[in-house]
């Protein structure tokens, strides 16, 4: 059967107006052009969908029996058409970000902020979570965008860098490397090391730095949360070495941040999404905002 959207819409304007003419104007199609649509309906259907009289129409048995159908058929379109729309244009919607647990706390919420003023009616969810469980995350489309570190190739994400911090030592604000405008990293030999699960990518970058610069660290603490280590730390259980916007966390504690050198380790925060799937409107939009977000900040920490 092949019924189409035209052939329904010339079969309701005739069976509300009640003549060819007034359905064709109605449509701004000729009246020869809405019988041969009326015409092809009634075959598609096998059946005669209006009596025709003179001046006028009336609808068969078979056509009110139809024509609540097919006001259905077309509302339901219109729907279906206007919540595209409305994707499309923001005005509805839903976007997940997954963070890591320092930029899911530091970096991500004035982003959020701005954007949800922007676009109300766009519903944003939050996952924050271990570093090592973003990519996971994505490739099981449990959210559209990711921020973290990324240590080495994955085919199906891609990785835009968003920004550059560094490596900085966190220690009680009485340890003896506190009050030091900078430490090398062999000043830490033989200190107590809270650090990061080993699954996780700065843990990674922290074991690499350790080795080329000979330094020698115990492990231990081993904890999954940057949090858990600032608060390990001033209890006086150990010092960590933690991402320079770490420090947005530690103002509440007893601990002090300090430069790390000899020498200086960067790591790269990215945004990362999957390859395949692409990202809707409001998860567009939202990058948009990120990538804004890492320009403004790269700028001021600059100037």
């Amino acid at each position: 059967m092949n019924v189409t959207i035209r052939q329904l819409q010339a079969f309701i304007a005739v069976a509300d107006l009640g003549r060819f003419n007034l359905a064709a104007g109605e449509l701004n199609l000729t009246q020869s052009a809405i019988s041969i649509l009326i015409k092809e309906l009634e075959t598609s259907l096998n059946h005669r969908l209006f009596d025709r009289h003179t001046r006028m129409v009336s609808l068969t048995t078979a056509g009110r029996e139809f024509l609540p159908q097919a006001r259905k058929v077309i509302a339901d379109l219109e729907i279906a058409v206007g919540n595209i729309h409305d994707l499309a244009t923001l005005q509805r919607g839903r976007v997940t970000v997954a963070a890591a647990i320092v930029l899911a706390a530091t970096f991500l919420p004035p982003v959020i902020a701005r954007f949800v003023k922007r676009y109300p009616d766009i519903a944003v969810q939050v996952r924050d979570m271990p570093e090592e469980e973003i990519r996971p995350a994505l490739k099981r489309n449990e959210a559209d965008l990711g921020l973290g570190t990324i240590s080495g190739d994955d085919a199906e994400i891609q990785a835009s860098v968003l920004m550059r911090d560094r490596l900085m030592l966190i220690c009680r604000s009485d340890h003896r490397l506190a009050r030091a405008p900078r430490v090398r990293w062999s000043d830490l030999t033989g200190e107590p090391l809270i650090g990061l699960a080993k699954d996780n990518p700065l843990r990674d970058l922290v074991d690499r730095a350790l080795i080329a610069s000979g330094t020698e660290m115990k492990t231990r603490y081993e904890v999954r949360f940057s949090t858990t280590a600032i608060s390990m730390v001033a209890e006086g259980l150990g010092v960590a070495v933690l991402p320079e916007n770490s420090r947005q966390l530690t103002t509440n504690v007893d601990v002090r941040v300090v430069e790390l050198v000899g020498p200086v380790i960067g790591r790269d925060i990215s945004l990362l999404q999957h390859r395949q799937p692409m990202l809707s409107p409001a998860a567009a939009k939202m990058k948009e905002f990120l990538l804004e977000a890492a320009r403004q900040s790269t700028k001021r920490g600059t100037s």
